[in-house]
């Protein structure tokens, strides 16, 4: 499942489905910096605490089954593939 998994980047585009899902904007489709922008906005963090969506912040992870390790964390928005029925679902639309 992990394969159908995509970081989307700074001027990629989400238009909702669900109206009722749609955060704090005029309209349902925007893009993913006018997301990180509105987010950033409604948690009124201050400068250093915006770095979680910027660049990331340091810090050191520990997965099950390694040990620690350095680096950053930033937050980010995945899209998840809906998987079709049949691989030929995909060539008919």
């Amino acid at each position: 499942m992990t394969d159908k998994i995509e970081l989307l980047n700074s001027q990629d585009v989400i238009s909702l489905e669900n109206e009722k899902t749609k955060p704090r904007m005029p309209h349902k489709t925007f893009t993913i910096e006018e997301f990180k922008n509105l987010l950033l906005q409604n948690l009124s963090l201050n400068e250093d605490q915006k770095e979680w969506c910027n660049n990331g912040v340091c810090a050191k992870v520990l997965v099950a089954g390694k040990l620690w390790r350095k680096g950053k964390v930033r937050l980010s928005v995945e899209f998840i593939l809906d998987e079709p029925e049949s691989p030929l679902d995909d060539f008919r639309k």
